[in-house]
């Protein structure tokens, strides 16, 4: 049977109903503008929280979703802030309009069609989505909604969206998706599986299915983002199948999805985190570079390898805040892993160890894996208990799993959602220098009547939301360490991630990039690879190099391998390059401070740290789209070699923009005359990095930092990059200690100012105190270095001071020159 909204018969619109006032404790929220439109088959619901957030539901009368379902969309939905806009409402000839605008000058229309109920959104005046497909002579779905069940009284079936495509239309986002960035042409699968040894460009699907996409077009100069916070969704189909719309496939329901608008991708993306939660920022030192091997922790002496890893860390001088510790401590003699179990033989007092590493300094994530075996000591207590993810007979699940039948734990049940939690602190939290790598955590299951097959997105979410609980009670103004290998919609509001089982060749090094820009445009800015490849032979040295480049530009520096001959990828596995890659790890932590800030920023708005040229700068069509270079932060053009046997790479420019080389000592800027940008070459040699830094821009650094104990640094490095054109660039510092929640707000701030006279060549740098929570050391210092060509009053193109000396009054420093 065939379903739509059908005609619609009737309309009856709500304006924005205020909430409780805020000096009360009341729960009631405001209540966006409403229309509601009833057809012959259901209705069709449209609120408006924002002119930058729309949401859109259909409700078929004689669908009806399961609980376990709408109960999970539901907790997909969030509840984004209504914003204050004025919305009318119209009753036209053959539609209905909302008109929403605000003091910004804005404008945003909403049209449901009388017809049919097909919406479309209209911002500025251009369509931004939905309308009609094809015309009225093409042979193409009529409704932009349409449900199917296989029997005539059947409650649920399957959705199809069907939304008009343009030629000229890309797509971004998706998650945990292979390939080049753009989506257009392809069709995906959205649910998530263990993918080890995956083909980097082509394998789907992958580890984290995230149901937010944006949508560009580039002759329109068009944007938007589509979120459906739906759990059972089946694909997303960008083209593939008919040059005329994009469509998704929804099993059982409900139907609905968000219409993100907005200038840029990132208010899109703020947007998108309003709905599901922004990122929530890791401890300091977790941005720093962490030993990783499934080969230290695997063999009987697993204590003596870590022990002596750190040892080896220690004797060749690598800065190194601790390791991802793998399952192995787990592993039992029968040779299967026991979750919360360790092994005694290879850990006789793994309490000490714990501590005597974290006294060291060291921080340790530790695997667990939420799969119970069915011989674990514990799992007849946790059948009988009621603990496990249940079938469609309302019986454990059972799974082969790591070596042996297993059942997971069922985190929607309450009383083990806090059996989880209890067991974290114990064994793991109650050590202060631990945190929890969540793995192994997609819930493959065959059984899709069941109710945890419908909400099995969500189980990692779950999973991750139990050790983010069990962190904040131990401490409430810690962060939490959270790692996760599987995630959906939200997973960002409690943990990093990464590529999960990538494969040490070139192709994998490619493509990762990509795959990471994909995270962070779809609210996952913390991530990063497995350095060299986790999976397959032994990288080369070139790919290991090359690898190490990628990093010292990203939210995280971890060569983390698994052998079948038992030897790790280390730093040191290739005599000649360790010296490269040691000056790597040192210059990832040089930029710390701005890797940092660039964090703080993606925390609070969603905005990746690594950053799309084509997206970045929209008002330059010719951007590359297949190019591995990207821009990282607001001010930091990230360049890197990733084919095989090359030293050599073209860097196209974006129009309008302007940069400067900081080891070349060289300045790029685009023609003005031009349409578009330019194309430069670099020549990268093995032992060396490149980057170029925007113009105007200030870079925070920390030469020859070593820890990441916390974030006030002995001496702070200001790069300064002025703009000769008579640009003024701001930039606030943020600093704390690296491990307190922000909202406690004990951080300190600093207000920058850079600034030149172009008719007097003289410039200056103003720097003062705007915030200030955290006590210093009175000896810090900090630094401002101009480039090649300019220099200050005393003749040097260093100025240093006190930070002390700051607290009380604004400073500046003038300076003169120009760019050689």
């Amino acid at each position: 049977m065939k379903y739509t909204i059908g005609k619609i018969q009737s309309c009856t619109f709500s304006e924005i109903q205020p909430g409780a006032p805020s000096d009360t404790s009341s729960s009631v929220h405001p209540m966006p503008a409403t229309l509601v439109c009833k057809g012959i088959q259901g209705k069709v619901t449209v609120s408006i929280f924002s002119l930058n957030l729309i949401y859109i539901r259909y409700d078929l009368d004689l669908i009806q979703p399961s609980v376990a379902v709408e109960k999970a969309t539901e907790s997909l939905r969030g509840c984004p802030p209504v914003k204050n806009f004025d919305c009318t409402y119209k009753e036209l000839d053959d539609q209905y309009l909302l008109e929403c605008n605000t003091d910004s000058k804005d404008i945003v229309r909403i049209f449901v069609c009388k017809e049919n109920a097909n919406i479309t959104v209209e911002r500025n005046g251009k369509i931004i989505h939905g309308g009609e497909i094809g015309t009225k002579d093409t042979v193409l779905p009529r409704e932009q909604l349409r449900y199917f069940t296989t029997e005539k009284e059947a409650k649920t079936g399957r959705a199809s969206f069907f939304f008009p495509l343009a030629k000229a239309d890309r797509f971004f986002g998706l998650g945990d998706k292979c390939g080049y960035p753009n989506r257009r042409m392809y069709r995906y699968r959205m649910y998530n599986r263990d993918s080890l040894g995956y083909n980097a460009e082509k394998s789907d699907p992958l580890y984290k299915s995230i149901p937010f996409f944006i949508k560009h077009n580039p002759e329109t100069n068009v944007l938007c983002g589509l979120y459906f916070p739906l759990p059972l969704i089946e694909s997303f189909d960008f083209g593939k199948e008919s040059p005329f719309y994009f469509s998704t496939e929804v099993v059982e329901g409900p139907m609905e999805y968000y219409v993100l608008a907005g200038s840029s991708y990132k208010q899109i993306l703020q947007s998108y985190c309003e709905v599901t939660g922004f990122p929530a920022l890791p401890p300091l030192f977790s941005f720093g570079f962490l030993g990783s091997s499934m080969n230290y922790v695997e063999p009987d002496d697993a204590q003596k390898r870590i022990e002596h890893y750190f040892d080896d860390i220690e004797k060749q001088d690598i800065p190194c805040e601790g390791m991802y510790v793998s399952s192995g401590y787990l592993k039992a003699d029968d040779g299967k892993r026991y979750a919360f179990v360790w092994n005694k033989k290879k850990f006789p007092d793994y309490g000490a160890f714990l501590d005597a590493l974290g006294k060291r300094g060291y921080n340790l994530i530790m695997n667990i894996k939420p799969g119970i075996l069915t011989t674990h000591p514990w799992y007849k207590e946790l059948y009988d208990k009621g603990y496990f993810v249940k079938d469609s007979d309302g019986k454990p699940c059972v799974v082969f799993y790591w070596g042996g039948n297993a059942s997971f734990i069922d985190f929607s049940n309450p009383q083990a959602f806090t059996w989880w939690k209890d067991k974290l602190k114990e064994v793991f939290l109650s050590h202060q220098n631990c945190g929890i790598w969540n793995d192994n955590n997609e819930l493959e299951l065959e059984d899709p009547q069941s109710d945890a097959y419908k909400t099995r997105t969500l189980f990692s979410s779950k999973m991750c939301q139990a050790a983010f609980e069990a962190s904040q009670e131990l401490d409430k103004s810690r962060r939490p360490w959270l790692t996760t290998r599987s995630g959906y919609a939200g997973i960002q509001k409690y943990s990093r991630t990464w590529s999960g089982d990538n494969v040490s060749d070139w192709i994998t090094l490619k493509f990762n990039q990509f795959q990471g820009w994909s995270l962070g445009l779809s609210g996952l800015p913390f991530y990063g690879h497995d350095l060299g490849g986790f999976f397959g032979d032994v990288p080369s040295e070139e790919l290991l190099i090359r690898s190490c480049q990628s990093a010292v530009f990203q939210p995280r520096f971890v060569i983390h391998s698994w052998r079948e001959n038992g030897e790790p990828t280390e730093a040191w596995t290739y005599p000649n390059a360790f010296p490269v890659i040691r000056k790597f790890i040192y210059e990832h932590y040089k930029f710390m401070p701005y890797i940092y800030n660039c964090a703080l920023e993606s925390s609070t708005t969603g905005i990746p740290l690594e950053r799309p040229l084509f997206l970045e700068y929209l008002q330059d069509t010719h951007v590359p789209l297949d190019s591995s270079h990207c821009q990282f932060g607001p001010s930091i053009l990230k360049i890197l070699i990733v084919d095989e046997g090359k030293t050599k790479t073209d860097v196209y420019l974006p129009k309008n923009t302007v940069w400067y080389d900081v080891q070349g000592k060289k300045l790029y800027s685009a023609d003005k005359s031009k349409s578009c940008g330019n194309t430069v070459t670099f020549d990268i040699p093995l032992d060396s990095y490149a980057y170029l830094a925007k113009v105007p821009s200030i870079i925070p650094t920390a030469p020859g930092l070593k820890t990441l104990k916390h974030g006030l640094f002995d001496t702070v490095e200001f790069l300064l990059f002025p703009s000769t054109e008579g640009t003024t660039f701001e930039y606030t510092y943020f600093e704390d200690d690296g491990r307190t929640i922000l909202s406690e707000k004990k951080y300190n701030l600093w207000k920058l100012r850079l600034s030149y006279n172009r008719i007097e060549a003289i410039g200056t740098v103003e720097i003062e105190n705007e915030y200030s929570k955290v006590t210093v050391d009175p000896s810090r210092i900090f630094a401002f270095m101009l480039p090649a060509g300019f220099i200050f009053e005393d003749g040097t193109c260093t100025y240093s001071l006190k930070v002390e000396t700051l607290f009380s009054k604004k400073h500046v420093a003038k300076f003169t020159g120009s760019y050689t």
